[in-house]
């Protein structure tokens, strides 16, 4: 399984978010204005929206290869959250978004990862 590449700085506290991946709730409405539910799925996967900030050309060019590597959310790959150092198995949940950061050679990255 591949892992996710090694960058030359760490993610922006400014974009981190985390927590789980999506509601697995499923409601339904009753006549008498009540309303039922219960949990689609027993497991609840975490997910993590991340950020670069002014991210070299270098490193862009690495996730951009990464990311085809593993056919955006096609594949599961590990992942080391830095702020915890626990590895994760992950896949992408939509392609990665990249912004140039004032000039052409700095990028801001963003991302979204969800627990497999």
């Amino acid at each position: 399984m591949p892992a996710f590449p090694t960058l030359s700085q760490n993610p922006s506290i400014e974009g981190w978010d985390e927590g789980i991946a999506f509601d697995p709730t499923i409601k339904s409405q009753t006549e008498g204005g009540y309303k039922q539910t219960r949990p689609r799925f027993t497991r609840m996967p975490d997910g993590w929206n991340i950020a670069y900030k002014a991210l070299p050309q270098a490193d862009k060019n690495t996730l951009r290869t990464f990311e085809k590597t593993v056919k955006v959310g096609s594949e599961m790959f590990t992942w080391t959250n830095p702020i915890n150092s626990v590895t994760y198995n992950v896949r992408f949940v939509k392609p990665i978004s990249y912004k140039l950061h004032l000039t052409s050679i700095y990028w801001n990255v963003e991302f979204e990862l969800e627990e497999v």
